[in-house]
């Protein structure tokens, strides 16, 4: 890890155990009597990842702080100051923003998105003594020596075992499948939690095609290579689907997220059947609490309320909760005792962190899982497991 450290990184992290981290979380006072909470966002702001994760991220954040207002820790009144910067879904990016975030804003709660950029900054952070809540990373990036990394939203562990044995149990027709992947941290490790998966339920596993995720514009060469398969069901986003549909594949997609932007360059016929399988803030049955917070938030941004909004707000939500259960902003070590302890409220309902047989030390954030199918463009709910019965499948799979 420390090979991401340039030597103008070290010279800044030195200053920092003078001046950065003596800013504290708390930051300064806005308004009389209430003091800011400041939180660091690292996220991908531009291009495909950009409007797919980074933007509504941001934006789920930036409506949670202004939702949540002012809350009291220990008696003191606080309100969130979110903090942007890009970081390029790169590592190079990772590093740049942890550092900025970390010894020029006096962050001491941060997230970055995006596991290269996540394991990046992962050392930056825990020399520092910051609380990172990483996206997209592997259980290696977790563990006893990694005391100040958290999963934040829901791992593929729990999510792909809910979505396979759905299958198991409603599509028994499916015998084989596969997955388009993408390179790097991330996209390694949602394929292969999907290959785990499949496997565990019976599903003939065909292997995996990877592709460059900022470098592929065309993807007819890597389609031409799935086809030669020809899977039941393939784990991909649309823009390998639309090329296999193209083709004449007629099998079954699945995919993590839903997003209209992943809609786009595709028929909606091409899209019946695609399989989405973590909490999203759509179909019916919805929490009041996720429908007033979607509606507002579709009214101020004109976009429609997304999962990764979605998770920004939970994200921020159950922190609030945590730190008035830990009746601290700025002791790092009794926010993560609390957080390893503790279930929080959340719009959603009760989160919490666990799976410490498959990371080490119990970082994963757990809430319900959930599977959804496109029909028509909408999406709709078909299957569910709770918190604890997700928690319990994947260590029936990954346990050991």
């Amino acid at each position: 890890m420390n090979k991401w450290l340039s030597a103008a990184a070290v010279v800044v992290l030195s200053l920092a155990m003078i001046l950065g981290v003596a800013c504290g979380g708390g930051g300064g006072e806005d308004e009389v009597g209430v003091k800011e909470v400041k939180f660091g966002a690292g996220l991908p702001l531009s291009g495909l990842y950009g409007a797919v994760l980074g933007i509504p991220q941001r934006q789920g954040y930036e409506l949670a702080a202004d939702l949540i207002g002012e809350f009291t820790v220990a008696g003191q009144s606080y309100k969130w100051k979110p903090i942007f910067e890009n970081n390029g879904w790169s590592s190079e990016g990772g590093v740049a923003s942890g550092t900025k975030l970390i010894f020029e804003n006096g962050v001491k709660i941060m997230t970055q998105c995006g596991g290269d950029s996540a394991v990046a900054a992962q050392t930056i952070c825990e020399e520092a003594g910051v609380i990172l809540f990483t996206i997209g990373v592997p259980m290696e990036a977790f563990g006893p020596d990694k005391h100040h990394t958290f999963q934040p939203q829901p791992g593929p562990y729990p999510q792909a075992a809910a979505l396979f044995k759905y299958i198991n149990e409603a599509r028994p027709e499916l015998k084989t499948a596969a997955a388009v992947g993408e390179t790097g941290t991330t996209g390694t490790m949602l394929a292969e939690a999907a290959a785990d998966a499949a496997k565990y339920f019976g599903l003939e596993w065909l292997g995996i095609e990877y592709f460059d995720p900022l470098g592929t514009t065309e993807f007819y060469p890597i389609a031409t290579k799935m086809m030669t398969k020809n899977p039941d069901i393939c784990y991909m986003d649309t823009r390998p689907l639309a090329a296999m549909r193209e083709m004449g594949w007629e099998g079954t997609s699945f995919f993590g997220l839903w997003a209209t932007s992943y809609g786009e360059g595709i028929d909606s016929e091409d899209m019946d059947g695609y399989l989405c399988y973590y909490p999203a803030p759509y179909g019916e049955g919805l929490p009041e609490a996720i429908e007033e917070i979607a509606a507002e938030y579709e009214q101020r941004f004109s976009v429609e309320f997304e999962q990764m909004a979605l998770y920004s707000v939970l994200q921020l939500y159950f922190l609030t909760d945590a730190l008035q259960k830990a009746g601290t902003v700025d002791d790092v070590d009794q926010i993560i005792a609390t957080l390893e302890t503790e279930t929080f409220d959340s719009p959603i309902g009760p989160v919490k962190f666990g799976l410490e047989n498959l990371d080490g030390i119990g970082h994963q954030c757990l809430m319900p899982c959930q599977v959804g199918e496109i029909r028509g463009g909408e999406y709709h709910r078909v299957f569910e497991l709770s918190t604890e019965e997700g928690e319990a499948l994947a260590m029936e799979i990954w346990g050991e």
